[in-house]
């Protein structure tokens, strides 16, 4: 149901002018921030798409990975397709949605604003939350809490 069918629906009722004004900017309110919440979604899921290839995998051990490793991961609409050496490992779809989880699940201090995304693959909510960071040209994926399993930081360079 949208803010207009409620104050359309208010519109019927006896409340007084004010009332009926405070009610109707708290519903286009809600209504605005919803848009709102969904624009970020969009904007990190476009920022997203393209091809990444692997550079880093932190958890108990740093890995690093050179150029040209052949360790990719690539986002195309709402599908996506890793590769290792250069030969598919897994493909399918993603969701990327808002979770403000990452701090209690990763178990790591982490800066307000950051990490306030989760991808979702071939919708599976069971699995292990990996949550998101783009900047610039570098993709971070976190999951795992570091202080009770060893949790992870995968770090991609966009190709």
């Amino acid at each position: 149901m949208t803010a207009t069918f409620f104050i359309t629906r208010l519109s019927g009722l006896k409340i007084s002018g004010m009332k009926h004004l405070a009610i109707s900017l708290f519903l286009a309110g809600l209504l605005f921030m919803g848009i709102g919440c969904r624009k970020d979604i969009k904007s990190i899921s476009g920022s997203l798409q393209g091809i990444w290839e692997l550079r880093r995998v932190s958890g108990m051990i740093t890995t690093s990975y050179p150029s040209g490793n052949g360790n990719t991961i690539e986002f195309a609409g709402d599908h996506y397709v890793m590769s290792s050496n250069g030969q598919i490992t897994k493909s399918g779809q993603y969701e990327v949605i808002r979770d403000l989880s990452a701090e209690s699940e990763t178990c790591l201090v982490i800066t307000q604003g950051q990490y306030i995304n989760r991808i979702i693959y071939d919708n599976n909510t069971a699995d292990r939350k990996v949550f998101l960071e783009i900047s610039g040209d570098k993709l971070t994926f976190l999951s795992g809490c570091f202080a009770i399993d060893a949790g992870s930081s995968t770090e991609y360079a966009r190709q």
